[in-house]
């Protein structure tokens, strides 16, 4: 009795190939190569070169494989001889591979390994057009190769490695459509005087940055006109380092989010957002001149962006932005804000002073507002609670409160816990 085996060719159309168990016919050798490949390349990278072990037809089957995913924690048991059998390993595959082209190339290192064995395997799969690259690596010593930035074949890369990018005035990204960078070093080769760097993104529609440094270098443009979504991620062990002017241009950003504590500045005068976070809540610092400068910098945000309809905000930054602001001067208060602003979200909103105030400063001059969340008040619990550890508010303080929490409900209806809509006029 034979065993019938589906094979589903390009989704339509389907047929029946028996494999007789008594006669031993070997189905799957003679599948055309391309669907041979297709499912090699499906396969973990491991897995796929162990098939060169089932018969002498399949000893380079593995070859035509287009999807490259190593790690050097998974792969080889041995301690003592694991970093020489994953350097033969990688570079056995890229000797023997037939494929010119490579949909991915993914390497996770562990171990650490001399700079020419990383660069020359970034290399190998960049002569090979590869078009999604991400590494993982914790080295510091190693400066990519210049052909990164030469390479039209690259559509996405992430690239989790404090290495550097040694990179010159005017910098051609064709292809790329997404680029997260983390802990990587921009080193300028600029004349000092200028120290002025530009990316061009034609393609890029994604930009994330974390704890990444700029050194030797002023200000940087990106020039992205289909980049919607830019998140920036920095904390404090990079405060000491050099300071640079980020400017935007020529992007619609549907998405902006700024977590941590970044260092650099920002200019997004000559684009527009849609949408924007500013989230403060993991860092925390009792320097009064640190926290001065951190809300000094959280203004120049509001003030650059252009269009904005959505904000969210986390209560450490109202404290910082907000806590000396005089709430009768509105003049310094963004456009966008005044003429655009539709909702605005309270990321940890701590029921300060602060923040009761910011939250009736932007209700009373956002004209467009028509959502409030995450505004709450104190619970008998809570009161009870910081009566107990002393920690109880000034009556003029608590008064205020009051009489702004009254101000909230005439303008705008309580929907759910912390959702405010506003009321339609009459």
């Amino acid at each position: 009795m034979g065993t019938q085996f589906l094979i589903d060719s390009n989704q339509s159309k389907k047929r029946r190939i028996t494999y007789d168990e008594n006669n031993g016919e070997d189905i799957i050798s003679y599948l055309p190569e391309c669907i041979t490949s297709r499912i090699l390349s499906l396969l973990p990278t491991k897995d796929a070169l162990r098939t060169c072990v089932l018969s002498k037809d399949w000893e380079h089957k593995w070859t035509g494989i287009y999807n490259i995913d190593i790690n050097d924690g998974i792969l080889f048991v041995l301690k003592k001889t694991r970093k020489t059998s994953f350097i033969n390993f990688v570079d056995r595959i890229f000797f023997l591979s037939r494929n010119s082209t490579l949909k991915r190339f993914s390497l996770r290192c562990h171990l650490e390994y001399k700079a020419h064995r990383m660069i020359s395997w970034i290399s190998a799969a960049l002569m090979r057009n590869v078009a999604d690259l991400e590494i993982v690596y914790h080295d510091d010593d190693v400066v990519l190769p210049g052909r990164l930035f030469s390479c039209t074949s690259l559509t996405t890369m992430k690239l989790k490695w404090p290495c550097f990018f040694r990179v010159s005035a005017q910098n051609l990204f064709s292809s790329l459509k997404s680029l997260y960078l983390e802990r990587t070093k921009f080193l300028g080769e600029c004349v000092p005087s200028t120290s002025k760097l530009v990316f061009d993104f034609p393609a890029l529609e994604t930009l994330e940055l974390q704890n990444c440094e700029w050194l030797r270098v002023n200000l940087v443009e990106i020039n992205a006109p289909a980049l919607s979504m830019f998140k920036v991620i920095c904390y404090s062990d990079l405060l000491e380092v050099d300071k640079c002017q980020i400017k935007f241009s020529k992007a619609k950003l549907v998405k902006c989010e700024f977590v941590g504590l970044f260092v650099e500045d920002f200019d997004f005068s000559a684009t527009s957002v849609f949408s924007a976070t500013i989230d403060f809540r993991r860092y925390y610092n009792d320097d009064i001149h640190l926290i001065r400068k951190i809300g000094l910098q959280a203004g120049l945000l509001f003030k650059g962006f252009c269009g904005l309809n959505h904000l969210k905000i986390s209560g450490k930054v109202v404290e910082w932005c907000w806590d000396d602001y005089d709430y009768d001067e509105v003049e310094s208060l963004p456009s966008c804000i005044v003429s655009h602003l539709k909702e605005v979200r309270f990321r940890s909103f701590s029921k300060s002073l602060p923040d009761y105030r910011m939250a009736q400063f932007l209700w009373t001059n956002a004209l467009r507002l028509k959502k409030i969340v995450g505004l709450c008040r104190e619970s008998s619990e809570e009161r009870q609670r910081k009566k107990m550890f002393g920690q109880v508010r000034e009556e003029s303080e608590e008064k205020e409160i009051e009489n702004i929490w009254a101000k909230l409900k005439t303008v705008f209806k309580h929907k759910e816990h912390g959702i405010f809509v506003k009321r339609k006029k009459r």
